[in-house]
Formats: structure tokens, sequence, C-alpha cells
């Protein structure tokens, strides 16, 4: 009997590991969901309206490519109607660019260092302020 089984448990192995390959699919809808999540925080960033530089701030994405997360940023108005459904839009949206480097392929990632944006107010709309030179 217990060779029966022992039998059948081995026999059974290969029909268990083909059921496709499912973190490629983790994978796939991870980043999916992640862009969608991007294209909402963004669409939700109004950049008006503002009359001072202190009524604007940067919204951060983590953009994920492979085994990295790549900052982007958005200047936008922080007393538009639309402001904190963009901010809570934009931690969603690093919380599955965490979620899709985890699933990623293994690769290499190389840093990038991109600082912020300083926010200005300009014609009623929150917009990235010139660098000094």
């Amino acid at each position: 009997m217990l060779k029966t089984t022992m039998l059948l448990a081995v026999s059974l192995m290969p029909l268990a590991s083909c059921g496709g390959d499912s973190t490629s699919d983790d994978y796939q809808q991870a980043l999916d969901q992640e862009n969608a999540a991007q294209a909402q925080a963004i669409s939700l960033a109004a950049s008006s309206p503002c009359n001072a530089p202190t009524r604007c701030g940067v919204l951060t994405l983590s953009l994920a490519s492979d085994r990295c997360e790549v900052p982007q940023y958005h200047v936008y108005s922080l007393v538009s109607p639309t402001a904190d459904a963009a901010s809570a839009a934009a931690a969603n949206e690093r919380s599955l660019a965490d979620r899709v480097v985890s699933l990623a392929p293994p690769s290499a990632c190389v840093a990038s260092i991109e600082l912020p944006p300083t926010p200005a107010c300009a014609a009623n709309a929150c917009v990235a302020a010139a660098p000094a030179n």
C-alpha cells in the first residue's frame, strides 16, 4: 500500500508543475495595476489653483522597471479638489511598484538619483521652479 501511494505521488508531481508560469502572470498583472495606478495619480494631480508656492506640492511616484524603482515627480496644487485623492493614489502606486519589483525576474539595477523639483506658483498654476544656475 505504501509503495502504491509513493508511486502515485511521484507520478503526479510533474502534473502539479505543469500549470504554467504563474510568476510571470503575477508580474504582468502587478505591472498592469501599477501602470493604471500611475495614470490615475497623474490624472488627479491638478496644477491649479494656487496663489503662492506654499499651496503647491510634489507628488512622488515610484515607477517599476525590472528590479529597479525609478522616481517620477509631478508638481500639483495642494488645494485642488482632487489633491487628497492624488496623494492617496500616489501612495497606492508606490505600494504597487514595490510589488512589481519583488516579482520581477532577476536583473541588474542601475541606481538613478533624481532630485524632486521645487514647486512654484505661476499664473495661478503650480509648476516646477526653474533650477538655479
